[in-house]
């Protein structure tokens, strides 16, 4: 059998590979945005960009299994327009397409436990949307939703292990005395390998030790494991944009990571679709898990990072708007490009031959942007345009507008991938770039205000 793994070098991605080539006989290819050379016969590491459908075909090529381990909380451009949930959207709705077209038999997606009858945060919504579009796929698809999944190197793991180290006393807001339930990374990594195998069912289920503790009692284990003395006094008024602040800081950690994770911490945990016996296994203890997370390293899987390429200032802007009924991206393509010069009159110039789209500033003699329609990545569900030249543009193979609809048909994304701007950086920055931004939010009322006098 042939298994896909995403995001190889990761946390979990790099623990389940070492573990399917030592326990099974099956082939591995790794998904990597980073070049890697493989050292074992059973392991191909493909380079790969999630935002390209085109790469996940051929990465997928002759796959039987695809796991997707992939979250979008930290950027992978200089400058990322657009917020996280759209992000992952896209990542997930390639990874579908591309899943289908390459005739790949089973996903299986690592998610978070949704708890039921409770608002959820954007981190969980943005997880059961992921969820969402594989199941409308139609391949079979099997979701673990995990509790707190604890390992070396884990990034949930690690902002806890700083705030017991670097924190004297410890002041603990409401959400702390929420439950959990956490999950072993070892323990998640023999579920994945059984959840692989051909009588595996299919379905979504929670995985999570039996032991449920709060917040609080495992920021206590964790400083009693490491020898640190808690200190800790409760003020549940806290507000919750405060503890992502202060978790930011102290942890020295993104808020693009934090604030989504911490934003999930109102919530409890706990399993509440339990797996099925074919996928259940005796669960470490949290004091073991815990233990083996400070203790172990990163594994080291057989393969060498290849050269990497000198970092370009490149751009990605995603807006997800809203899609008139009936609609498909060509009519909506076609409506950007009709509305456009209309709304930045006497400005913007649209002119339309064939299939290249030429936007030009009016008296100027040069194109800002010049688009060319790709009709083989071009189908019903999804419009694209290389951007081939152009003033505002450097010469790049890769950068691309899309309109991309979803796959419930209420709403659209719009975006550009890949862009390299001509204009140096923080001209940019503070110029094209919120402008664009700024021109398709008025292009979403546009629309909005089509559908409400249809209505």
């Amino acid at each position: 059998m042939r298994i896909a793994v995403t995001g190889i070098s990761g946390f979990i991605g790099s623990h389940l590979a070492q573990a399917l080539l030592e326990q099974t006989n099956h082939e591995v290819v790794g998904l990597s945005r980073s070049g890697y050379q493989s050292q074992n016969p059973r392991l191909q590491v493909k380079t790969c960009d999630l935002y390209s459908l085109l790469e996940i075909e051929e990465a997928l090529k002759n796959c039987d299994v695809a796991i997707y381990l992939v979250h979008s909380m930290s950027p992978s451009s200089r400058l990322a327009q657009g917020n996280f949930q759209d992000f992952d959207f896209i990542l997930a709705d390639n990874f579908a397409k591309a899943a289908l077209a390459c005739g790949v038999q089973k996903i299986i997606y690592v998610s978070g436990i949704i708890p039921e009858n409770d608002p959820l945060s954007d981190h969980l919504k943005s997880r059961l949307e992921v969820e969402e579009t594989f199941r409308k796929s139609k391949i079979p698809l099997l979701t673990l939703r995990c509790g707190l999944v604890v390992g070396p190197n884990g990034s949930s793991f690690r902002i806890l292990d700083r705030l017991v180290s670097r924190l004297p006393l410890m002041v603990l807001p409401s959400w702390t005395q929420n439950e959990l339930q956490i999950t072993a990374l070892e323990d998640l990594t023999k579920i994945l390998i059984l959840s692989v195998a051909e009588n595996a069912p299919f379905g979504s289920f929670d995985v999570g030790s039996p032991e449920k503790l709060t917040y609080e009692t495992l920021i206590e284990k964790v400083a009693r494991l490491k020898g640190l003395p808690f200190r800790s006094v409760h003020f549940p008024w806290i507000p919750l944009a405060l503890s992502k602040l202060w978790i930011s800081v102290v942890t020295e950690t993104s808020r693009q990571l934090v604030y989504p994770l911490v934003e999930s911490l109102r919530h409890s945990m706990v399993v509440q679709k339990p797996l099925p016996k074919t996928l259940v296994i005796p669960f470490a203890s949290v004091d073991e898990a815990l233990r083996k997370s400070l203790t172990k390293g990163m594994i080291s899987l057989p393969m060498t990072r290849l050269p990497k390429e000198s970092e370009k200032s490149k751009v990605q802007s995603v807006q997800r708007l809203p899609s008139p009924r009936g609609w498909n991206m060509e009519k909506i393509a076609n409506e950007y490009m009709r509305w456009l010069p209309l709304f930045m009159k006497p400005f913007i110039q649209v002119q339309k031959e064939d299939f290249q789209i030429t936007m030009k500033l009016r008296g100027l003699p040069k194109a800002l942007l010049i688009l060319k329609l790709s009709e083989e990545r071009t189908f019903e569900t999804r419009r694209l345009f290389y951007i081939v030249g152009g003033l505002l543009a450097r010469n790049s193979k890769k950068a691309r507008l899309e309109f991309r609809e979803s796959p419930d048909h209420t709403f659209f994304i719009a975006a550009i991938h890949d862009f390299e701007p001509r204009l140096p950086w923080y001209i940019y920055k503070f110029t094209q770039a919120p402008l664009h931004a700024w021109v398709m939010r008025q292009f979403g009322k546009h629309l909005r205000g089509i559908e409400f006098e249809r209505n």
